[in-house]
């Protein structure tokens, strides 16, 4: 079976809080907002979320932020709006986008930074969160791992269950020069929908902390690497704009 790029986040968004529903958006959330209130944004300033996927975090976090975000994927945003009909929610790239006023921090959160592939990529993104930040606003970016923390062979399960509905993914991580890839089969078990296999293929950008931290000063940040992240080996990058 041909792997499919965008089968769940296109085809499929509503299986995605599905899959991720053993993740403690909540405990998280409060985690973000201790390291934000560390660096000066309080409770009530404006926050934005970069590839917010379907708004999980965000439903979180407006309980003490003016919040808004952004992903490229409609159907992802289109769960989003469901939640949160009362959020701003726009469609963009990580690479280019742009807001109509800077925020006082920005999140960028579940590795997405590593479906940007190429380092001028990575420097474009770097750029746009600091455009987005008012001078010393704090950007919170939850990095990808580093080769030395990506495991080639390793298989991954995650499953769902209710009454109507059972899931199964399974994928063995691959590592090919800088990048990791992973194609996630999935089982999707319906009541009185029968059962439907799909696959789907993720890659993922193995940066260095070393480039990490260059391209995130080179667009005007100080940053520092928190070892202790939201997932287990990823960590958290915590940037303040100059």
């Amino acid at each position: 079976m041909t792997p499919d790029r965008e089968a769940i986040y296109e085809a499929r968004a509503d299986l995605y809080d599905k899959i991720y529903s053993w993740k403690d958006y909540r405990a998280e959330a409060h985690r973000l907002r201790g390291l934000v209130a560390g660096e000066g944004c309080a409770e009530g300033a404006r926050l934005l979320d970069a590839a917010c996927g379907t708004g999980a975090h965000l439903r979180e976090l407006a309980a003490w932020f003016r919040v808004a975000g952004f992903d490229k994927n409609p159907r992802m945003l289109a769960v989003a709006r469901a939640k949160l009909p009362d959020v701003p929610l726009w469609e963009a790239d990580l690479r280019d986008f742009s807001v109509d006023e800077p925020f006082d921090g920005v999140v960028c959160l579940f590795s997405s930074i590593g479906y940007v592939h190429e380092e001028d990529g990575l420097k474009a993104a770097a750029a746009s969160f600091a455009r987005a930040l008012v001078p010393g606003g704090v950007l919170i970016l939850e990095p990808w791992l580093t080769h030395e923390d990506c495991a080639p062979g390793f298989p991954s399960m995650h499953t769902y269950a209710d009454d109507d509905l059972k899931l199964c993914r399974q994928a063995v991580t691959e590592v090919h020069g800088d990048m990791s890839a992973f194609d996630m089969h999935w089982l999707v078990a319906r009541r009185n929908g029968g059962v439907e296999h799909f696959v789907e293929r993720h890659e993922l950008r193995l940066y260095t902390r070393e480039a990490m931290r260059a391209a995130l000063e080179g667009a005007g940040f100080e940053a520092r690497f928190e070892p202790e992240g939201l997932m287990p080996k990823r960590g958290l990058w915590v940037a303040r704009r100059r």
